[in-house]
């Protein structure tokens, strides 16, 4: 699913987006979890950020979108139905290696976090997060490409 409605801002709000959000990123970005209520909602901040974002339910509808268009960055739970965000964090750098790729989970567990980060995650987020914090790792992340 991709947002494709405007949602419409204030001056002075497109102003500050203007300033967060560089030209010269690349602002693709495909969200994937399987709560669709956070996966809405930060989709919805996304967009309203300037990403051009899509979303999927799970890791295998991930990876077929990824393997249709190349995404600039990734936000993934770790915990989801079928196929877990560690599985779909090693399938995206094999497939996309130019993709960052961001966790977002509810797993703070020690050896999940070292997994992702030796499996090439830019960052590991733990929910509830603040989506303050999502677009400034988003950004970061992004910087690069």
């Amino acid at each position: 699913m991709v947002f494709s409605d405007p949602i419409a801002m204030s001056n002075q709000h497109q102003e500050h987006l203007e300033n967060t959000v560089s030209t010269s990123e690349s602002r693709t970005v495909l969200i994937v979890d399987d709560d669709s209520e956070f996966r809405l909602s930060l989709g919805k901040i996304m967009q309203r950020a300037g990403y051009d974002v899509s979303i999927a339910n799970d890791g295998a509808q991930a990876i077929e979108m990824v393997g249709e268009h190349d995404y600039a960055l990734i936000l993934t739970d770790v915990h989801m139905p079928g196929m877990s965000g560690l599985a779909l964090l090693k399938k995206i750098k094999a497939a996309s290696p130019g993709s960052q790729v961001i966790i977002i989970t509810v797993s703070g567990e020690d050896h999940t976090y070292k997994e992702a980060m030796m499996s090439g995650a830019f960052a590991f987020l733990n929910k509830p997060v603040k989506m303050k914090k999502v677009l400034t790792y988003a950004r970061m992340a992004l910087q690069g490409n």
